[in-house]
């Protein structure tokens, strides 16, 4: 019997240091990815971006602002820290990841909008099982993604069901992504799809107490930093904001939390791009014709604000 038991023991010793050498091969090479969802993460856990600007918000962050073009108008070095399908809760996440490996930025751009003051979770949860090594990011967003025990504290089993994944981490398949990053911004080439918008009458905002509360923390300590904010509405499609029920209380809400920090607010809303469908592949999202003629504005806008002297 306890021959049996040894051997039981010894069994399990091996397998457990197989999962523990398998997990450190999947996370350390998916650490080298290139696709739309772990470059930007790999990028900041480099450790090597210094940034006067850093762009913050969702997709339309990310497909909205080209870092290059604000680089080479203002003569800085920015980054876009977008974070697709996520509102304020995963943004700051990923914001105070970059802070903890990178340096700390003079100005954050915060794109803000109907759905930014919002909690989700679930939606693409797998772009953060490579750096679960890091307890500080694995115990935040732990706070939202309803991942198990097993999940955050046994070896591999949290890429059970993510093939995919398991076998780009062992070499046995490239990632393929037609989308590229390049320092957080893509272009997008879409073509315009008014389809979504034509079956909504209309669009709530969101105001959730949790979001605003960890808003509020977030831009009290970018002001502790020393940190410029500035507030962006970048343009969507006309349409779109027409639709958004009391839009009025909306603007109240981020007017309010910019009164209360001291930050200027750049509104596109309204702006002519709003008004013609060939900027736009949706009717929230510029194409990149239309985001490079955006951030060219934003960036004159930007340096007539004189923050940056």
């Amino acid at each position: 019997m306890k021959k049996f038991i040894l051997h039981i023991v010894i069994f399990g010793t091996i397998v457990l240091g197989l999962t523990f050498v398998a997990d450190y091969v999947i996370s350390k090479n998916l650490r080298k990815s290139t696709t739309r969802m772990l470059i930007g993460w790999n990028e900041i856990y480099s450790g090597n971006l210094c940034n006067e600007i850093v762009i913050m918000g969702s997709s339309k962050a990310w497909v909205q602002y080209s870092p290059q073009i604000l680089d080479s108008i203002l003569g800085i070095d920015s980054y876009n820290l977008g974070i697709d399908g996520s509102p304020i809760n995963r943004q700051i996440i990923k914001y105070d990841t970059y802070r903890r490996f990178n340096a700390k930025p003079k100005i954050i751009i915060q794109d803000i909008n109907m759905w930014a003051m919002g909690i989700r979770s679930g939606y693409e949860r797998e772009q953060f099982f490579p750096y679960f090594s890091d307890d500080s990011l694995r115990t935040e967003i732990s706070k939202y993604e309803k991942f198990g025990i097993f999940e955050k504290y046994f070896p591999v089993y949290r890429y059970i069901g993510y093939i995919d994944l398991i076998l780009a981490g062992f070499g046995k398949k490239v990632l393929q992504d037609k989308i590229i990053l390049k320092k957080g911004y893509f272009g997008s080439d879409a073509i315009w799809d008014g389809s979504k918008l034509a079956k909504q009458t209309e669009i709530n905002y969101t105001q959730n107490s949790l979001a605003l509360s960890l808003f509020d923390k977030y831009l009290a300590k970018a002001k502790l930093e020393n940190i410029k904010v500035i507030f962006v509405y970048a343009p969507q499609y006309i349409e779109a904001t027409k639709k958004i029920k009391n839009i009025e209380g909306m603007y109240a809400m981020y007017d309010s939390i910019a009164q209360k920090y001291n930050i200027p607010i750049l509104d596109y809303n309204y702006d002519p791009i709003s008004y013609d469908t060939i900027y736009f592949y949706n009717a929230t999202h510029l194409n990149r014709k239309g985001a490079e003629l955006f951030s060219a504005k934003l960036a004159h806008d930007i340096d007539s604000l004189g923050i940056l002297k």
